[in-house]
């Protein structure tokens, strides 16, 4: 019997980077996965990685900072598949970097994309949880929610929201049969990790460099290796872990 068996996973941001590995060993371990994101063409990428590999994955365009395709992702999850046992908010940005080149606009983005799409997609997702007996909530937070970034502050608040978030839904939750988890990747060899990069105006390489200083494992994350964290706290082999905030990070929190 494979870990997923039986199980409907929804996941936001799944077209690329953490989103896309984890959906893909999701439906390997035998769970029926939708992905919610706004690249059409890297969900449609995954799709095919899925059908190459002999699983099947669904791919839904939705904006997560938008709360009318935060409730049509789960009607759609929920028409394909029957059911919902796992919601994972996923989805996020680099934001906007340091205080002195952000707008209001880039903030309210950054935070209605990780904060607002995690709050009103748990909203909407819960209840078809509840239908199905029980289940898994698991939100993307970030080693920089923990550890404030004074490169990246507005990243920060919203990542350290999630935790948050994460703590409240546990709590109120636990009698319903649901956990609610977070997991905080570090540095991880995905697109974002680019935008990074190119947000703070130096090069890839430089950027990778110094966060390679910072860990004290001495190397970045392959997507695979959040995937797999991901996959046991989604799983009921976690029966008995909810609230936790799990760092993935090489160490890098701990420093």
């Amino acid at each position: 019997m494979k870990t997923l068996d039986g199980k409907v996973a929804l996941i936001t941001g799944g077209a690329s980077g953490i989103g896309r590995s984890s959906a893909l060993l999701f439906a390997k371990e035998g769970a029926k996965v939708v992905i919610a994101d706004l690249n059409d063409q890297m969900g449609r990428e995954t799709v095919k990685l899925a059908k190459e590999a002999g699983t099947e994955i669904h791919y839904v365009h939705a904006d997560v900072s938008d709360i009318s395709d935060l409730e049509k992702m789960v009607q759609e999850t929920v028409k394909i598949f029957g059911k919902v046992n796992i919601f994972w908010h996923n989805a996020g940005n680099a934001g906007p970097g340091v205080i002195e080149r952000t707008s209001e606009e880039d903030f309210d983005k950054t935070l209605s994309i990780h904060v607002k799409g995690g709050f009103f997609g748990a909203k909407y997702g819960i209840p078809e949880i509840k239908k199905a007996g029980g289940g898994s909530v698991l939100f993307t937070s970030s080693a920089s929610g923990l550890k404030p970034s004074p490169g990246s502050p507005t990243y920060s608040i919203a990542k350290a929201s999630l935790i948050m978030l994460t703590r409240c839904l546990a709590l109120h939750y636990s009698k319903d049969n649901i956990r609610v988890n977070c997991i905080c990747p570090g540095v991880t060899e995905t697109p974002l990790t680019a935008d990074f990069a190119a947000r703070n105006l130096d090069a890839l390489d430089v950027h990778k460099k110094k966060g390679l200083q910072t860990i004290p494992m001495g190397r970045i994350a392959e997507p695979e290796e959040i995937a797999q964290a991901a996959l046991f706290l989604v799983s009921d082999a976690a029966s008995y872990i909810t609230g936790a905030i799990i760092c993935v990070d090489g160490g890098m929190s701990a420093a």
